[in-house]
């Protein structure tokens, strides 16, 4: 059995109670995956595997998928997870619309903590986080330090 990791500012989005505007939920930016990115293509590696926890439309995801071919990687592999059904469709979708040898993009439908769970240790190279990043001492954290990928989290 796993346990569900909860931020105050999380339920209190869900429930529309939020006061935060809505680009905090927005994670990293794209020029901040870009630079990622670069920086590990620099250090000589040709294939990265990325992890976005609470990608909701995949759009960020596919972005850095898409950024990693314009940098010379030749294998992509992606794995975003999300709550919202209806944006895991649309993230599936676009994946197949914009499909390319290179890369291997997977959008399911589960808990951040139980994706990382389902990691294997070093696994991704790169994990994106919609919110910042969590107490190093919660279960979120715990799992993030264990995988030991390089964490953009939110503002």
């Amino acid at each position: 059995m796993t346990a569900t990791q909860f931020s105050l500012g999380g339920l209190l989005r869900r429930a529309g109670l939020s006061t935060e505007p809505e680009r905090s939920r927005s994670g990293p930016c794209d020029a901040r995956i870009a630079r990622a990115l670069a920086e590990f293509r620099n250090h000589g590696h040709r294939s990265v595997r990325m992890l976005d926890l609470d990608c909701a439309d995949g759009g960020r995801l596919l972005r850095a998928a898409e950024a990693a071919r314009a940098l010379g990687f030749v294998a992509i592999e992606g794995r975003g997870v999300s709550l919202w059904t209806g944006g895991i469709r649309h993230a599936r979708r676009q994946a197949e619309l914009a499909a390319h040898p290179s890369t291997s993009l997977a959008f399911e439908i589960a808990e951040p903590i139980a994706a990382l769970a389902s990691e294997h240790d070093g696994a991704a190279d790169l994990i994106f986080l919609s919110e910042p990043m969590p107490y190093p001492c919660s279960p979120l954290g715990a799992a993030l330090a264990r995988l030991g990928g390089r964490v953009l989290a939110g503002d």
